[in-house]
């Protein structure tokens, strides 16, 4: 049952995105069934990068930073993706989440952080902190389809930009095709990579030269550190 999922995943990947990209992820599957091993794509936007200037509007949502207190009474519903041990550990260290709600529903949302950043329980990310850095974007169900998730960045990116901030960065997975021909086409750059291995309590992060104008580093966190984090979310 294991084998036919992923020979279906691989046959997709190739009909999507080409032999080469579907080897490319086959490499990865089999590497991550000995170690966790995760190449990240880092990326940078600002609002100058967005040329479709429909995305900054959000006609038809109320967008805007959410407060912690409603966000802990839309993390008791688990159809909104957002544990409440994240909203508190998240909101404590000054992260906000930028939301678009229509009427009482939560329809999309994404998180932003001014400091070093959890990506999982292994691995901190740290950044330039004159920019913003997004992650955990969710979208329900019922509204994909409608660039809800890159509506939200934008407004997001023209409030932290009207802030001070320069931009946002973020990254994705480097086999995760879909995201990464999204957020380019959203306006995103792609500036270098960083490489995750963990095997057995071992961990180690690298970034690659185009990281260092960004800030842009991995750092092993505390062993046996528990922190909340709501899987390792790009955009």
């Amino acid at each position: 049952m294991v084998l036919r999922k992923a020979a279906l995943h691989i046959r997709d990947q190739a009909q999507k995105y080409g032999v080469a990209a579907a080897m490319y992820d086959l490499g990865f599957l089999a590497i991550n069934t000995v170690v966790q091993f995760q190449i990240l794509k880092g990326m940078a936007v600002r609002v100058q990068d967005v040329k479709d200037a429909s995305l900054f509007d959000a006609s038809g949502f109320e967008a805007r930073f959410a407060s912690e207190d409603e966000l802990a009474r839309y993390a008791r519903d688990p159809a909104c993706a957002m544990r409440p041990e994240f909203v508190r550990e998240a909101s404590a260290r000054g992260d906000r989440c930028y939301a678009l709600f229509d009427g009482k529903v939560l329809a999309s949302y994404g998180w932003y952080s001014n400091r070093p950043t959890p990506i999982d329980e292994h691995f901190l990310l740290h950044f330039d902190p004159a920019y913003a850095y997004m992650y955990n974007g969710y979208t329900a169900p019922a509204y994909r389809g409608k660039r809800l998730h890159a509506v939200g960045m934008c407004r997001a990116l023209k409030a932290v930009t009207d802030e001070g901030r320069r931009g946002l960065v973020s990254w994705v997975l480097s086999n995760n095709f879909a995201s990464l021909r999204s957020v380019t086409r959203m306006g995103y750059r792609i500036f270098g990579d960083a490489y995750l291995l963990r095997a057995g309590s071992l961990c180690f992060g690298f970034s690659t030269s185009g990281c260092a104008e960004y800030g842009f580093e991995i750092e092993a966190d505390e062993p046996g550190r528990v922190r909340a984090v709501e899987g390792i979310g790009g955009p």
